[in-house]
């Protein structure tokens, strides 16, 4: 496969496509476009064609990046300048779905109709497994692929404490508590009937991890509290049992006045926390408290990866150009793995109406 510049097709122009590499706070790139213009991505890929609905936005990436005026920016998806940008016999494709959750299955089916070969789609893939299980039936019969962009999985830190965890470093992992807690005050399109509510959006990430780490769990119980009838939840909790013997407890919920996105993993042995606050690990050693006992101390992790060097957009990206150059095989963020994602997410929906 030629190392030619991958073309890509940026589909959406908001806060994950662009807006938020002007967050001081951020490590960068954290954005798609960010990526796409950093020193790895001009070796790797060309942008050739954004499409976005609203002028503002339009305007705002054309100066964000110093875009010149005649860059084609398209109001709406259009088949045959997508078709003529998928025949192009100089390199290989990638389209990149960055726009609101309610809008990736139509708009990767439209795509994958016009004859794009590879996809990059913000999670969560589908609104529903069922349409998660149509995208990959139709990607399939157009001989393309799909990533979905669960970052964790290619963040080194995660990467790092995952393959420690499977070779039993930390010992036997018993019980999970996973936490994501936002604030739904400016909800957006995120938090709606049509985007879903904090569980589907923000939950998918949580969940992705647990079905990463420690497989595919089964449901015990879930609680869904909603706000009034007829909208949608204002906080989910779910107890899952996993393989081996783990308890996984999730609680997701849109209405606290910050973000917190965090792991506790408890072995027999040790405690991790990897959390956006950091990552923190304990082992259990002779207590100074108690005669007699074991108390959890706080330890380092030798090679533990520098979190300036750590960043997860890369790593995704990374793994885009390996599988279309054809030195890679696997897909790590696969809409295989996002289809029982969301299985495991209608779970919890399911559960309150067979109460």
């Amino acid at each position: 496969m030629s190392d030619r510049k991958i073309k890509v097709i940026l589909v959406g122009l908001g806060r994950i496509a662009s807006k938020l590499e002007l967050d001081p706070l951020r490590k960068k790139p954290c954005t798609h476009a960010g990526v796409l213009f950093s020193g790895f991505g001009k070796k790797n890929f060309e942008l050739g064609l954004a499409i976005e609905t609203k002028e503002e936005r339009r305007n705002d990436f054309r100066d964000q990046w110093g875009l010149p005026p005649e860059f084609p920016i398209l109001e709406n998806l259009n088949r045959k300048q997508i078709e003529s940008f998928a025949r192009a016999k100089s390199a290989s494709h990638l389209a990149v779905i960055a726009t609101p959750s309610s809008s990736h299955f139509d708009t990767a089916k439209q795509l994958l109709n016009f004859g794009i070969k590879n996809l990059l789609i913000e999670k969560p893939v589908a609104l529903s497994k069922k349409e998660g299980v149509l995208l990959r039936n139709l990607m399939n019969k157009k001989n393309a692929r799909i990533w979905v962009n669960h970052e964790r999985r290619y963040h080194p830190r995660y990467l790092f404490v995952r393959d420690l965890l499977q070779k039993g470093s930390f010992g036997k992992v018993q019980s999970v508590r996973a936490n994501v807690f936002t604030s739904a005050k400016n909800p957006g399109l995120a938090f709606s009937k049509s985007g879903g509510g904090p569980l589907l959006h923000d939950g998918t990430h949580a969940m992705d991890l647990i079905h990463w780490f420690f497989g595919k769990p089964k449901l015990n119980y879930a609680k869904l509290v909603f706000p009034k009838q007829g909208t949608i939840e204002d906080r989910a909790t779910a107890w899952f049992s996993a393989k081996n013997g783990i308890e996984i407890y999730l609680d997701v919920s849109g209405g606290r006045d910050y973000f917190q996105f965090e792991l506790d993993i408890l072995t027999n042995s040790h405690r991790l926390i990897l959390s956006n606050d950091g990552f923190q690990f304990w082992e259990g050693k002779t207590s100074e408290l108690y005669k007699g006992f074991q108390s959890l101390s706080p330890i380092q992790i030798p090679k533990f990866p520098d979190s300036e060097k750590s960043n997860a957009f890369l790593g995704i990206y990374q793994e885009i150009v390996e599988v279309i150059r054809g030195k890679k095989n696997r897909q790590e963020g696969n809409i295989e793995d996002n289809i029982h994602i969301l299985d495991s997410l209608e779970s919890i929906y399911n559960f309150r109406k067979s109460e």
